[in-house]
């Protein structure tokens, strides 16, 4: 049985190189298909590798656009601001056109006004001066006797240099029209109404008076006062 089995298996020369020649084309059948099996995998990597390319270039498109629409952006408020600007210098030049134009009308219809004399209804036909600055230099008028000076409307209340410019030409002071203190007879109140008397000074001059007499001009009252600080300009309004 043995020797059947051994006989069966004994091929010859020519069937050996047949078995070889097949074998081989075995082989090479199963490297093709593992060759195949694996391509899927390498073209499943370079289409990887193109999807993050694709990926990569959309967002430097995106950047791109975002970059340009910054940019436009930028222009825009660049050319908003300029508009603004324009706008803002119109106004100012609309403005200081309309102001000249004020000055020139009023320049033709003001007329000088007596300061010293004026009512508040004349007061009112200058510049800036309604009826509340009207009443004002009326009332510190009375206080101070008549102004001998125009720079003396700043003190009065709530006028300030701005305003005294706008007038300041339209007025006309005479000093012959202020009213004076008479310092050797009228009475305390009288004499501490002057803007520029103090009530120190006027118990000094009322007490050398009673002891002592008359004063008698000018350095007679800066003695008998006492003071260094006083405005020089009181000797207008002082009737010894």
């Amino acid at each position: 049985m043995f020797d059947n089995i051994k006989d069966a298996m004994t091929f010859a020369k020519g069937e050996r190189t047949a078995i070889i020649v097949l074998a081989a084309v075995i082989l090479l059948i199963i490297a093709a298909n593992f060759f195949v099996a694996k391509r899927p995998s390498n073209v499943n990597f370079y289409l990887h590798n193109l999807d993050s390319i694709m990926v990569l270039h959309e967002s430097a498109i995106s950047s791109q656009r975002s970059a340009i629409s910054s940019q436009r952006s930028a222009v825009s408020s660049q050319r908003s601001a300029v508009s603004s600007q324009q706008s803002v210098v119109s106004k100012e030049e609309a403005y200081t056109s309309k102001v000249h134009q004020q000055k020139t009308n009023s320049q033709k219809s003001i007329t000088n006004v007596h300061i010293n004399s004026a009512d508040t209804l004349e007061l009112q036909s200058l510049p800036g001066i309604g009826s509340f600055f009207a009443k004002n230099i009326v009332s510190y008028r009375e206080k101070l006797g008549g102004f001998i000076e125009t720079n003396q409307l700043l003190e009065v209340y709530a006028f300030d240099s701005a305003r005294l410019e706008m007038i300041e030409s339209y007025l006309i002071i005479d000093t012959i029209e202020t009213r004076k203190i008479k310092i050797n007879h009228d009475d305390f109140k009288t004499i501490l109404r002057h803007p520029y008397i103090e009530y120190e000074d006027v118990k000094k001059i009322v007490k050398y008076r009673e002891s002592k007499g008359m004063i008698t001009n000018w350095e007679k009252y800066l003695k008998v006062v006492g003071r260094d600080d006083i405005d020089k300009r009181l000797i207008w309004y002082l009737d010894f």
